[in-house]
């Protein structure tokens, strides 16, 4: 198992050669691994938590009892530690707060960089070896020399495998006074006059980031298409890999306050309207940033960019996807439907037995797997559970129905 240990404000990687490890045991490999390693003693005593506040107990647990699995970030606050003499001098003032035995406080280890960090750690890959660190401060490296001049393989290995930095890579990871870089490379290349304007622009890298490639550019998020922006009116063409001998079009209107989105097919020469969606730029965009001429600060003039990524791509991007590709007489490539029998019945039972009456009605592969008696059966112990005695020929979905109409 392969973890990531965030230990004042550094991240570390751990590998555990037990295939269900304990936290016993992961203790016992941070204690003689990972903190001689860092700089402290085997002897240092300190807490392991998921969220840098919650002790976790129960030595004999197995990780799995906890929900950690390969990849996840674990933190460590440490409540007694004496430093090996050849820390940084950067963190000589912190480290001889810990020879007092004074417990650092939570604030200085929750930080929002650490924050950031977690949010945009999905996984992780653990090539690099337990002595390499990864830095989130604006340090290089544990040398007093690297501080005063990074040196170039550290910065390397900080844009490598495990690396993540602290801005967002996708809209949908936006926070407030942090865009995608894309989306500042975009905007600032666009020219933007207006609200409406700086809206389109998000949409077009939300295209982007769903996979479409725009026509008339090889600059993908590097600018704009050609002719975008043309008598008031906003043209967007593009391709996608996944449905190949069909174009998609936004012709996107402002109309009043609003702006009305309108997705279309072509499909040789004929062309089919799919979807249409309106929009509120005043949502998304604060208006006296988007008007400032210079424009130097791009985050300042997006808001909601979660919102409007979810919004985007659940009402217009995906359906538009999901149509063509039938169009296309193409098999689905994603959603709800095409997942294993398995996984739909994990999600199902985490369902009420109205959303799965709902769900059942939907298409035929969702009524077939919605149908799945081991699926009724743990709805029905979970909602409606008696102290009746059933047998094995049970009708599990009849019974939990007349239950649930009861």
């Amino acid at each position: 198992m392969k973890l990531r240990v965030r230990l004042q404000k550094r991240t570390w990687p751990l590998e555990m050669p037990e295939a269900e490890p304990t936290l016993g045991q992961l203790r016992a490999h941070l204690s003689q691994a990972l903190l001689p390693t860092c700089g402290y003693s085997s002897d240092a005593r300190f807490a392991i938590t998921l969220n840098n506040k919650d002790a976790l107990t129960g030595d004999e647990e197995t990780l799995a009892s906890y929900g950690i699995v390969s990849g996840d970030l674990i933190c460590l606050i440490l409540e007694d530690a004496i430093p090996a003499p050849n820390l940084p001098s950067s963190t000589d003032s912190e480290h001889s707060s810990l020879q007092n035995n004074d417990q650092p406080s939570l604030a200085a280890s929750f930080s929002p960089s650490g924050i950031q960090d977690e949010q945009l750690s999905d996984s992780f890959q653990g090539q690099a070896a337990q002595s390499d660190v990864w830095n989130d401060d604006s340090m290089s490296g544990p040398s007093q020399n690297s501080e005063a001049e990074p040196d170039q393989d550290v910065v390397d290995m900080e844009e490598g495998t495990g690396f993540y930095p602290s801005e967002p890579m996708l809209c949908s990871e936006s926070v407030e006074g942090q865009v995608p870089h894309s989306l500042e490379t975009l905007y600032q290349s666009a020219d933007c006059s207006s609200p409406s304007d700086a809206l389109i622009v998000s949409i077009h890298l939300l295209m982007l980031e769903s996979g479409y490639m725009p026509q008339g550019t090889e600059a993908r998020a590097v600018s704009m298409p050609e002719n975008w922006r043309s008598g008031g009116v906003y043209k967007l063409q593009y391709t996608h890999p996944l449905c190949e001998g069909g174009s998609a079009a936004l012709t996107c209107v402002p109309l009043g306050n609003l702006i009305v989105i309108n997705a279309t097919l072509k499909l040789n020469s004929e062309i089919r309207s799919v979807k249409r969606l309106q929009l509120l730029p005043e949502s998304f965009i604060c208006k006296e940033e988007s008007e400032n001429v210079l424009g130097e600060n791009v985050a300042k003039i997006y808001k909601d960019l979660q919102k409007l990524s979810r919004l985007f791509k659940d009402q217009l991007v995906y359906p538009l996807l999901a149509f063509t590709r039938q169009a296309l007489n193409l098999p689905d490539v994603f959603g709800l439907v095409v997942l294993p029998l398995e996984l739909k019945l994990r999600i199902f039972r985490l369902l009420d037995v109205r959303s799965v009456l709902s769900l059942s009605a939907v298409c035929r592969d969702l009524y077939i797997a919605s149908n799945d008696q081991l699926l009724w059966r743990c709805l029905y112990l979970r909602d409606f559970r008696d102290g009746t005695v059933r047998g094995r020929d049970t009708d599990w979905k009849e019974v939990g129905i007349f239950k649930y109409q009861d």
